[in-house]
């Protein structure tokens, strides 16, 4: 979720004269996107009328900026703001404005709680300091700056990084500053770090490397959406690179591989069933992405993409949930009726011990004759195995949930598309991409079927218990995959499972 972060850094430097405070915001591409387009300004704009607007910006941050001295609200007092723009992923930017504000006179103690952007995940750190002339007696944060004010975050991404929006201080005049964590530490509650840090920063940060299917900084599809034309044969090209993009962001983990191997292992699935999930997966993630692009343009101010997402994917997995205990439920029923104990024999494929009654040997059964059958015949003779249950409604229920969630490396290439004003070339560029990464779960799904072949034969292994209970158990993996994910979406189980 690094296209959507927004990462905070507050400085709070007790003085003699009050307290300073350095605000800082690092947007990322999606939220830079958003603001830039509200300002009606674009990277290219003139220096000053960026800082003209960073400076207006920043006093409406301060609104959201809460101070008590001594048990007293105080309203800060704006200093300075600048703004930096740098190169961003897809052809976008991001943006880093440094605003400075003011307490002038205030007395210890001092809490503060930051309300800007509280949806948003991010980087957020909070660094507790004092000047000449003052000493600090406590702080519920050190004087260490671990991002450099967000200009370097450390190259360590399986680090969760902080997660704070409030600190408390407390300081007296007189004696030696304290800026590296030699006051008292009195921590106050935080939240819960959610998400990772963010994987764009300014230029003069160093990068985190980007997977396989990301879109990154100044790579093919950046290039050819800056350009004031496109034509047919770049058009060609674009769609092949973002072909690849999406299947090589469907390698990484996640995006339902696990999940699309355990049903058709379980499931009678064929070539066909593979297709047609793909081409749900296909047609549900272009439409996601789509529709959260446009409510991003229509609705920016009161719509969070990262909060839409985690509902989507909440959703998706609650829906992941349900088919899996469907399957089970059914499954279950199956093999406990097809447990049942017959020692008869078969003489032939399908040859019945009850006398017919044919007339002029056209093979009419009397009406009076009746079946009485508790098991099925196959085209292999009889089986034991619990039948599949692969339906269209199934695959349909599967392939959605596959596709609803929309990945942030389309919805960068659609909003730059936008951007740069070739929102038909976003949108074919959009379908492709999620060709690509259907493509992957359809090649894994026949992979599945394939390696079905090299299974013994049915008819000799049916009988095995393992095999009777394949189906079964596939139905559990879906089942918990979708707990898993579900978990993960609520923030109750931490993410990078592979499913």
């Amino acid at each position: 979720m690094g296209n959507f972060s927004v990462s905070h850094y507050t400085r709070l430097e007790a003085t003699s004269k009050g307290v300073e405070v350095t605000y800082v915001l690092d947007l990322a591409e999606v939220p830079a996107y958003t603001l830039l387009r509200d300002w009606g300004l674009d990277a290219k704009s003139p220096q000053a009328q960026l800082e003209q607007k960073a400076a207006e910006q920043a006093r409406t941050w301060a609104q959201g900026l809460e101070f008590h001295s001594a048990g007293t609200s105080v309203e800060p007092k704006f200093l300075s703001a600048a703004i930096r723009i740098a190169d961003g992923s897809g052809g976008l930017v991001v943006a880093r404005i440094r605003s400075v504000f003011e307490l002038a006179g205030i007395k210890s103690p001092l809490t503060f709680e930051d309300h800007n952007f509280p949806d948003r995940a991010g980087w957020k750190e909070i660094v507790i300091g004092s000047g000449t002339g003052t000493e600090l007696v406590s702080a519920s944060q050190g004087g260490t700056d671990r991002s450099n004010a967000l200009t370097e975050y450390p190259p360590n991404q399986t680090i969760a990084p902080p997660q704070d929006l409030r600190a408390a201080l407390e300081w007296r005049v007189g004696g030696s500053p304290v800026s590296r964590g030699a006051a008292k530490i009195v921590p106050i509650g935080q939240p819960e770090a959610v998400g990772p840090p963010p994987t764009a920063a300014p230029s003069s940060a160093p990068q985190a490397p980007q997977t396989a299917g990301s879109a990154v900084k100044n790579d093919f599809l950046s290039r050819l959406l800056a350009k004031d034309h496109i034509g047919w044969q770049w058009m060609l090209l674009g769609l092949l690179a973002a072909f690849g993009i999406g299947g090589a962001h469907a390698l990484e983990p996640g995006h339902g591989k696990t999940l699309v191997a355990a049903y058709l292992v379980g499931s009678r699935g064929s070539m066909k069933h593979a297709a047609i999930l793909g081409g749900v997966v296909t047609f549900t993630h272009t439409i996601s992405v789509f529709l959260l692009g446009l409510t991003m343009l229509l609705l920016s101010a009161s719509v969070v993409p990262g909060k839409v997402i985690r509902v989507l994917e909440a959703a998706s997995g609650l829906s992941i949930v349900a088919i899996g205990a469907v399957m089970l439920i059914e499954r279950v029923r199956r093999l406990r009726s097809a447990g049942h104990s017959h020692p008869h024999r078969h003489d032939h494929p399908h040859a019945h011990a009850h006398p017919h009654d044919h007339h002029h040997h056209d093979h009419v059964h009397d009406r009076q004759h009746q079946h009485e059958h508790t098991h099925d015949h196959g085209p292999q003779g009889h089986s034991h195995m619990p039948g599949g249950d692969i339906t269209f409604g199934s695959l349909l229920a599967l392939g959605v949930s596959g596709g609803l969630v929309p990945c942030p490396a389309a919805l960068v290439i659609m909003l730059a598309a936008i951007a740069f004003g070739h929102t038909g070339a976003g949108l074919v560029l959009l379908v492709a991409f999620s060709l690509g990464l259907a493509g992957v779960l359809m090649v894994v799904g026949m992979l599945v079927l394939y390696a079905k072949n090299w299974l013994p034969d049915p008819s000799a292994s049916s009988r095995h218990p393992f095999f009777r209970l394949v189906p079964v158990l596939s139905a559990i993996v879906i089942l918990c995959l979708g707990l898993l994910m579900t978990g993960v979406s609520l923030g109750w189980v931490r993410p990078g499972l592979a499913v």
